[in-house]
C-alpha cells in the first residue's frame, strides 16, 4: 500500500454501531440472525427449514391442530402455513385428516416418519443451542430463555394495548 493509500485510510473513520448497542432490540436481532443462521444449516441435511421445523414441533404437541390454529401458534398468515404444511405433507412427516363437524377443515396429524424426522431435527437443534450457548452456564440460559419470553409478552401487551 502507497503513502497516499495509508493516509487515506488512517483518515477513514471508524465504522462501528456503538450508539445501535444501546437499545435491547439491535442486541436481540443480531443475536437472532447469528442462531437462525447456524439452525438454518443444522435443520438443512434433515430437509427442514426453521419454518417448517417449528410448524412440526405444535403438530407434534398438538394433534389434530388445524392450519388456521397452526397460523395462530406460530403468528405467521394462513397463506404462508399452507405451504408450510405442503412442504412437510410432501415430505411425508405430516397428513390432513379431514375434520367431521367442519368439511372445510383439516386436522393436522405428524406421521410415523414425521415422529422419527422430529426426533432427529430435535437433538439436532438440542445440540446447535448447546454448542451456541456454551458461554452460559445453565442457569445463565434457564434466565436468559424466562426473559425473552416475558420481553415477547411484554411486547405483545404493549401492541394490543396500541391498537
Amino acid at each position: 500500500m502507497n503513502r497516499k493509500a495509508q493516509a487515506a485510510k488512517a483518515e477513514t473513520p471508524k465504522q462501528t454501531d456503538m450508539l445501535l448497542r444501546q437499545f435491547i432490540g439491535y442486541n436481540m436481532k443480531r443475536a437472532y440472525l447469528q442462531v437462525q443462521e447456524d439452525m438454518a444449516r443444522t435443520l438443512e441435511p434433515l430437509g427442514l427449514r426453521v419454518g417448517t421445523f417449528s410448524a412440526l414441533a405444535v403438530i407434534m404437541g398438538s394433534p389434530g391442530i388445524s392450519q388456521t390454529q397452526l397460523s395462530e401458534v406460530l403468528n405467521i398468515k394462513r397463506s404462508g402455513v399452507v405451504v408450510v404444511v405442503d412442504d412437510l405433507e410432501r415430505a411425508g412427516a405430516v397428513e390432513r385428516k379431514p375434520v367431521r363437524t367442519d368439511r372445510r377443515a383439516y386436522a393436522l396429524h405428524v406421521t410415523q416418519e414425521g415422529s422419527q424426522l422430529w426426533k432427529r431435527a430435535e437433538a439436532a437443534v438440542q445440540a446447535h443451542e448447546a454448542a451456541l450457548f456454551t458461554d452460559l452456564e445453565a442457569p445463565e440460559q434457564r434466565a436468559l430463555q424466562e426473559l425473552l419470553v416475558r420481553a415477547a409478552r411484554s411486547a405483545k401487551h404493549t401492541r394490543e394495548a396500541g391498537k
